[in-house]
């Protein structure tokens, strides 16, 4: 497939999956073919939907999961005892998540809100999670994750995603001062750094390299990926096809 010669539009998820793998980026973004739902998957948009409802109509902790009963999705789940094993994971997660809001001192400023600023020729997108103001005046932009994969030491600025919603942040929203946050809500840990420790020339520098592979049609298979990929039992390239 040509790519037109325009302003190309990135974002962080275009990135992860191209970085990844170039050929699973052909797969989403080419030939919009899905991934579909599996069970870690499911619970991460049930959790997510529920935050962001939560924090948009209510300021009280113990509706938390009122809102996750509404917003809980049932799809992925390959039994009912699957499904009611991740509910119950996510219970747990939402019931310490909502311990901690009785302590919060920032007042929530947005949900789900989108950033988009022009760097030369290429448009560059984000979604953040939610957006909070603290009483000093500094901002504080926040992305939930409901998996276990980081620990206690995990240095948040070397997060490519945060880095790119920090310039967001700053570019789009004129937001000086502040700190991105990724909120683990699997096990209620906040990592966080302040937006001028984030490399903004080589942030931008990926992603402009990154693009311009794409816009060249570069889709090379990176088999290194394979074992955790979903479309895995249906790639030609694919290292676990016989196992998957």
């Amino acid at each position: 497939m040509e790519f037109e010669h325009k302003v190309y539009e990135l974002n962080y998820s275009k990135i992860k999956t191209y970085k990844e793998c170039p050929l699973l980026y052909k797969y989403k973004y080419v030939e919009g073919k899905r991934e579909g739902l599996v069970p870690a998957s499911s619970l991460g948009v049930s959790i997510h939907r529920t935050l962001e409802e939560y924090h948009k109509y209510s300021n009280d902790p113990s509706e938390i999961l009122n809102y996750f009963n509404n917003c809980w999705l049932g799809a992925g789940y390959t039994s009912a005892g699957e499904q009611m094993e991740y509910y119950l994971k996510g219970k747990k997660m939402l019931e310490a998540y909502a311990e901690k809001e009785y302590e919060r001192k920032t007042s929530v400023d947005s949900t789900e809100r989108e950033f988009i600023f022009e760097h030369g020729i290429w448009t560059i997108r984000g979604k953040i999670d939610r957006t909070d103001l603290w009483p000093d005046g500094s901002w504080e932009v926040i992305d939930y994750k409901t998996g276990s994969e980081l620990d206690e030491n995990f240095d948040v600025t070397q997060s490519l995603q945060m880095g790119i919603y920090s310039v967001g942040a700053r570019r789009a929203w004129n937001m000086k001062k502040g700190k991105a946050s990724i909120y683990n809500v699997a096990l209620g840990i906040v990592y966080s750094a302040d937006f001028d420790l984030f490399n903004e020339d080589e942030i931008l520098k990926t992603f402009v390299e990154t693009g311009k592979k794409i816009e060249a049609s570069f889709f090379p298979a990176n088999t290194n990926h394979c074992q955790h990929c979903l479309f895995n039992n249906r790639c030609p390239s694919s290292s676990v096809k016989e196992a998957a």
